[in-house]
């Protein structure tokens, strides 16, 4: 995960330092390591960001940089603490498979909906494709309908990534695994 990934935690006071430190982690693998995937949730901004510095001369360590995106399923796993189930799909190298068309025809299948109204069980109060704009939406659907007594934060981009989970039949689907082929 890079510092753009809703679970980052790299030090720095500024953003750009935070890049910095994380390239710098990056150039600093033993030196057997050639391949690494960039990964992260939903998105691939942390993925170009990375081949930006591949570009400009850095991490010149890495033979391979693929990018990897993850979802959260809705299935759960565990016994005493119940957890959700990430999914990764790790996508060929740009070369092979251009990013803006992973985006387009990979990304851009995804919406999500939801009800947040305990008064309407069959209807969708929020609902949408999922992007940056439209998670802080969700938290803000999400943060707007919890009692005031259960509300943590305000955070509302984290609480809306922390209330968007799939299907793996909609992942399926969106792969072209599954109902109509993706050729892409």
């Amino acid at each position: 995960h890079t510092p753009f990934s809703h679970t980052s935690e790299y030090t720095g006071a500024t953003e750009e330092e935070k890049w910095e430190n994380f390239i710098k982690g990056l150039e600093n693998l033993p030196k057997d390591i050639k391949v690494i995937g960039i990964n992260d949730y939903l998105f691939l901004d942390g993925y170009k960001k990375v081949i930006e510095y591949k570009n400009n001369n850095r991490l010149k360590n890495i033979d391979l940089i693929l990018p990897v995106v993850e979802f959260r399923l809705r299935e759960f796993v565990g016994n005493e603490q119940l957890r959700k189930i990430n999914y990764h799909v790790i996508f060929a190298e740009q070369e092979i498979l251009d990013i803006d068309t992973i985006e387009a025809q990979f990304l851009s299948c995804f919406r999500s909906s939801c009800n947040l109204d305990v008064n309407d069980v069959d209807g969708t109060t929020w609902g949408g494709v999922v992007t940056r704009e439209s998670l802080i939406d969700l938290g803000k659907h999400v943060y707007k309908t919890t009692p005031e007594d259960k509300r943590k934060s305000d955070n509302y981009p984290e609480i809306g990534f922390n209330n968007i989970s799939y299907s793996i039949d909609k992942l399926k689907e969106c792969l072209g695994e599954i109902k109509e082929q993706n050729t892409y």
